[in-house]
Parts: C-alpha cells; sequence; structure tokens
C-alpha cells in the first residue's frame, strides 16, 4: 500500500423534494414524561452534538428506544431494538447474521458506540460483524439514540450512514439491582431455543465519592434447522440436516468505578470482556461446517470536567479481538484517545475536540508480512449558533489526516426552526469520508469466503468513499398525537463494492463510481385517552448505482411498521405490533436482477407486573409463521419461524 494525495469532492446543494401522502404504520418510538401539573418534557439527546438537548432542538434525525420499552418484547440485541425504527433496516452478515442498516447504507457505515465510544471490530472479525450488537445485555441498557444520517463531521469515517449508541445506566446512588431471563422457542423446524439472562448490580462504594457498577450476561441459542427434506442436486446433502440459523453462546461481563472527588471533577474506568461461539453446518456451493470462537476486551479510562466555562472531556480506551477458533486468526488491537471541551459564547455554543486511533492487525496466517497497521487523527469544531429564539444554526467540520490518503475536510451545516413549541423544521447538508480497511487494501490479505468456494483479496488501487448528504424535515407534536416527514438524498462517490459472479473464484473490492440513495420517512402516534398508544412509521427508499441506474441490492423499496401499546391496567399491558419489508432487488451469480418479494411479521405479547419488583412478559413473534429461508427465494437472511416467548424481571 502506497501514499496516494487525496484531492477532496466537493457537491453543489440540490434541490429535491417528494410530496407524498403514503400510508403510515407503527414503530416503538420514545414516550416524553410528564411534570406533576401534567406538561411534557421532552427526551433528552447527545448523540448529535456530544452535549444535551431536547430532542427537538438537536440538528439531526433522531429516534429513540428506552431501557424500559427494550424489555415489553423480545429483544436479543440491538438490532431487534432498533429494526422498526423508521430508515433502519435489516441486511445479512456471514451465517445470515443480521447487521443494521440506516437509510440504505451498508451496515458498515452505521458507527456502533458504547457511551459514546466506538465500538470497532470489523476487521478481525470478518465473519463475525453482528459482535458489537450483542456487545451488552439488554438489562443494562438506559436508552439507544439512532441518528439517521450523515455524521462524519463529529465522528469519523465509519459514521457516513449514521450512529446507533448505546448508552448504559449510570451508577446508582444506592444499592440496587435487577436479574433479567427470558426463553425463546420455534413452533417449527427442529432446535432454536435461545436462552439468555443478564444481572445489573449498582450502587456506592463511598457515598457520594465512589460508585460501582457491574454488568453480566449469559446467553444460548441451539441451532434451528427448518429447511425441507431435500437432497441438493448434485450432492448427497440433505438439506433438512442443514443450518438455518447458526447457534451461539454469549459471555458477557463489564465492571466500571467511577469516583467523584469533587463536583467538577469525574473519573471512570471501566473494563469488559465477552466470549462468543458460532457454530453450524451450511451449504453454499459447497458444504462447509462452522465452530469459531472469539474473545473481547476493552478497557478506558475517562475524566469529566464541569468548570464554571464550561464542559471538557478527556477518555483513552483500548480493544482487542482474538478469533480463538475456526478459519479467521486475526488479532485486531485498537488504541484511541480523543477529547473535547464545549463552553457558552453569547448566542454560540462551541465544542472543539481532536481523536486519535491507531489499528493493528497480527495475522501470520493470512498476511506474508506477518500483520498491517494504520493510524489517523482528527481535529473538529462545531458551532451551535442560536440565530433567534425560534432559530439555531449549526456549522461543524473535521479534518482527518489518514496513514494512506492524507488530509481531508468534512464540513456540515444544519438549520432549526422551532416557530411553535409544536412545530420543528430541520434542513442541513453534511459531507462524508471513509478510508478503505486495511483488508481491502491490502494484496497481501487473502480471505476464503463463499464457503470455501472462493477467495477475496485486497486491492491497493482503491479511493477513499466520499458523500454528501441532504436532508429536510418538518413535525408536528402535540401532547397526545404527533407526526413527521424527512426527505433525504445521499449521493456517494467510490462506493466500495465486491462484485461476486460466477462460480467461485478470486474476487476483490472495487469503487463504483457513483451511488444515490435517497428516499422519504414518515411517522405519526396518537395517544387514545388512558386506552392505549398507536404509532407508526413508513420509509420509501431509491438506492441506485447512477452509472447503470441499477437498484442498489438487498435494499427494501418500502417499508412498514405498526404497534399498537394496550393499557390495560396500571399493572398490565399488551401490544401488537406489525412490520412489512416490501420488493427488493437481488442478484444472482449471472449478475442479472431478480426482484424478492415483500413480506410481513407480525407479533403479539403481554406484560404484567405483580409486584412493584417482578414482572412477566410472554408472546407469540411471527405469529403467522413466515418464512424466508428457502434457498430457491435468495432472501439475504433467515427470519426465525413462528416463536414463543417467556420472560421475567426481578429488581432489588
Amino acid at each position: 500500500m502506497t501514499a496516494k494525495a487525496y484531492d477532496p469532492h466537493f457537491h453543489r446543494i440540490l434541490t429535491w423534494a417528494l410530496l407524498a401522502l403514503l400510508p403510515a404504520a407503527m414503530t416503538l418510538p420514545v414516550q416524553a414524561q410528564e411534570t406533576a401539573d401534567g406538561a411534557t418534557l421532552e427526551p433528552i439527546v447527545v448523540t448529535a452534538t456530544r452535549s444535551e438537548q431536547n430532542i427537538s432542538d438537536a440538528p439531526a434525525s433522531i429516534s429513540v428506544v428506552t431501557g424500559e420499552e427494550l424489555k415489553t418484547a423480545p429483544v436479543g440485541d440491538v438490532s431487534d431494538a432498533v429494526r422498526q425504527l423508521p430508515g433502519i433496516s435489516l441486511t445479512a452478515g456471514s451465517q445470515g447474521r443480521r447487521e443494521v442498516s440506516i437509510r440504505g447504507m451498508d451496515s458498515s457505515y452505521t458507527l456502533i458506540l458504547l457511551d459514546g465510544k466506538r465500538v470497532n471490530s470489523r476487521e478481525a472479525v470478518f465473519r463475525h460483524n453482528d459482535y458489537d450488537l450483542g456487545l451488552l445485555p439488554v438489562e443494562a441498557i438506559d436508552r439507544i439514540e439512532v441518528v439517521r444520517g450523515g455524521m462524519s463531521s463529529l465522528y469519523g469515517s465509519d459514521a457516513l450512514g449514521g450512529v446507533i449508541n448505546i448508552i448504559t445506566k449510570p451508577d446508582a446512588d444506592t444499592w440496587r439491582g435487577s436479574l433479567d431471563s427470558q426463553v425463546q422457542t420455534p413452533l417449527e423446524g427442529e432446535g432454536g431455543q435461545e436462552y439468555r439472562s443478564s444481572l445489573y448490580l449498582s450502587g456506592p462504594i463511598v457515598p457520594g465519592k465512589l460508585g460501582l457498577t457491574l454488568l453480566g450476561g449469559l446467553s444460548k441459542r441451539e441451532i434451528w434447522k427448518a429447511y425441507d427434506d431435500e437432497i441438493i442436486p448434485g450432492t448427497d446433502i440433505n438439506r433438512k440436516n442443514l443450518t438455518t440459523l447458526e447457534g451461539r453462546q454469549d459471555h458477557s461481563g463489564r465492571a466500571r468505578l467511577t469516583w467523584t472527588p469533587d463536583e467538577q471533577n469525574t473519573v471512570e474506568a471501566e473494563y469488559g470482556r465477552s466470549y462468543q461461539r458460532r457454530h453450524g453446518k451450511f451449504y453454499f456451493r459447497s458444504y462447509d461446517e462452522m465452530d469459531s470462537t472469539v474473545i473481547r476486551d476493552d478497557a478506558s479510562f475517562t475524566h469529566r470536567g464541569d468548570w464554571d466555562w464550561g464542559q471538557s472531556e478527556l477518555r483513552a480506551y483500548w480493544e482487542r479481538s482474538e478469533p480463538t477458533s475456526g478459519e479467521d486468526k486475526l488479532v485486531q488491537n485498537n488504541y484511541t484517545l480523543e477529547g473535547n471541551i464545549s463552553a457558552p459564547w453569547g448566542r454560540h455554543f462551541f465544542t472543539l475536540g481532536g481523536e486519535a486511533r491507531w489499528v493493528d492487525l497480527e495475522a501470520p496466517g493470512e498476511f506474508e508480512s506477518g500483520g498491517a497497521s494504520t493510524h489517523q487523527q482528527a481535529l473538529y469544531l462545531q458551532d451551535d449558533i442560536l440565530i433567534t429564539e425560534e432559530l439555531s444554526l449549526l456549522l461543524g467540520a473535521r479534518l482527518d489526516n489518514n496513514k494512506y490518503f492524507g488530509t481531508h475536510l468534512t464540513p456540515r451545516g444544519y438549520l432549526v426552526y422551532r416557530p411553535t413549541s409544536e412545530l420543528t423544521l430541520k434542513g442541513g447538508v453534511s459531507t462524508g469520508f471513509k478510508a478503505p480497511t486495511l483488508r481491502q487494501l491490502s494484496t497481501d490479505s487473502v480471505v476464503t469466503s463463499c464457503r470455501g468456494a472462493c477467495t477475496i483479496v485486497g486491492n491497493p488501487d482503491l479511493e477513499p468513499e466520499t458523500s454528501t448528504n441532504y436532508e429536510l424535515s418538518i413535525a408536528y407534536d402535540k401532547r397526545d398525537w404527533g407526526t413527521s416527514l424527512t426527505v433525504f438524498q445521499n449521493d456517494v462517490d467510490d462506493l466500495i463494492d465486491i462484485p461476486r459472479q460466477g462460480d467461485g473464484g478470486t474476487y476483490e473490492p472495487i469503487n463504483i463510481d457513483k451511488a444515490r440513495i435517497r428516499g422519504i420517512e414518515m411517522t405519526a402516534n396518537h395517544v387514545v385517552s388512558d386506552f392505549g398508544r398507536v404509532t407508526a412509521n413508513y420509509t420509501f427508499l431509491d438506492a441506485r448505482n447512477r452509472d447503470t441506474d441499477k437498484l442498489l441490492a438487498n435494499r427494501s423499496r418500502h417499508s412498514i411498521n405498526g404497534r399498537f401499546d394496550w393499557f390495560i391496567d396500571d399493572r398490565t399491558t399488551a401490544f401488537l405490533s406489525g412490520e412489512y419489508i416490501g420488493e427488493q432487488r437481488t442478484y444472482g451469480r449471472s449478475g442479472k436482477g431478480d426482484d424478492i418479494e415483500g413480506y410481513a411479521l407480525f407479533d403479539i405479547g403481554i406484560n404484567h407486573r405483580f409486584t412493584d419488583s417482578f414482572e412477566l412478559r410472554g408472546g407469540v413473534t411471527n405469529i403467522f409463521d413466515k418464512r424466508t429461508d428457502d434457498p430457491d427465494d435468495d432472501y439475504s437472511f433467515a427470519e426465525r419461524g413462528r416463536t414463543v416467548y417467556l420472560g421475567a424481571n426481578l429488581s432489588f
């Protein structure tokens, strides 16, 4: 890999709007809290600017899922928690593992944060890209903030599509804890039983000075076999013996110490360790038995200051991913040092920050040189300007310096106008920059894929991907109902893709010159007195290769989500939710495009709190047993069939 001079591309701002009224359906939104006098308090978010803001004032499209909402449904990982939000779709990793895509961008453009720290294991865990989504037990999560749209000006190259920030519960002032357990079993096929338990324990060691939080999670899923009794043509393999959904075992633990010596200073030290095993039997052009294990460690040290002039934060963290079995033996170490200060000055609120990251790969079996490394540094500046009491303007820019591609500037501008407390208009333009990964760049890297039928090698001629994002939205929210409409467009240059055609061979990533992804997001919600709540969203997506005008693969053009919550009494609630994943285009080995039919999923459940500390929940997911595991249908991943679940939560 040789250094290249990078020439940044800038685009003219496009004027584009779609006027449409399309049926909305339902999702799981954050609920505003009420004060004692009945006034509504807006949710507070931090991800859009790294500082606290009301969600309506935040310069971005944001959805929030609270920890309490996570308990009302059979949530296994983050993909379950966010899949019914507007603009969100699930895509397939290896072995059909689910990954999160935002507004049609590949899942690699979704930045996962844990309490603001990036989670970065994609280099080492090539076949375990869903690992980050199972990082924490649900019981440990306070809320999940999802920012839709490019955020590279603040978070860097991984945030071209958006950001998912998993925010854990803070240390408790008095000792308290909770234990959550859940079992699920499919009613169709063979196996697939899943068991999950998580523990949260928090309290003061020295009251007012030193606090401790302990988190733990255990989960196990048996292999699910749901294929029909059929011999695969040209082989002696019976499809019914193959794995539809892989088996998995996860164990994780995390400890955090928080020291507050005075009102101005807070110091946190945190350590986590996770273990994951994946196993199954698959056939894709060839037969393959998979049994792999990944161990992950991470540690961080953080100082936060609350001063008379503003706030500061300085953080250093390390993470290590190490496969201990299976084909991949590539070890990844990430080191990050970052900090920022923020302060008001008249009608301005400034945030100035910097970041330095180093990535080291150790892979004697894959790299002839024994490994590879890269580093990147960045400075960013953001000014949130209160022009009037109703109008604010955010201006920001990030300057990245990449080892292989030099410096690149990613600016962003965003307006928020609130003429009344109910009406909000937002809009802005942001840019993004994403350098190829070490594996994508290096010809020294040779990865076996396609169940052993092909190999993937790096391409040193790759160019960085760049993007320009446009967004315009209007929202109207009253106490018992609300609605919103957002139009967006993302123009991507030099999009990296791995075209795979034929029955095998050697493939390499290439740059697609231009791609365009645009769409509409609509939401609606209504509280029906004390009886219940209806919430809805609809997403239209048009994602194309601008050079060929072909639709990009495996992106649903229409998606609808819906949920009705019934408040039976003070201790009992029930819900019915629905999700429609619309028609999408797929390209087979011949390169000819085919359309995959859309499908709908429906879930039902009930929660009952027996006492203030004990709660039971149960229900059925995929009520009508919609299946996507037929190999001839070419769906990107298999939805689990009709499944019964039962869960319990004990707090103490």
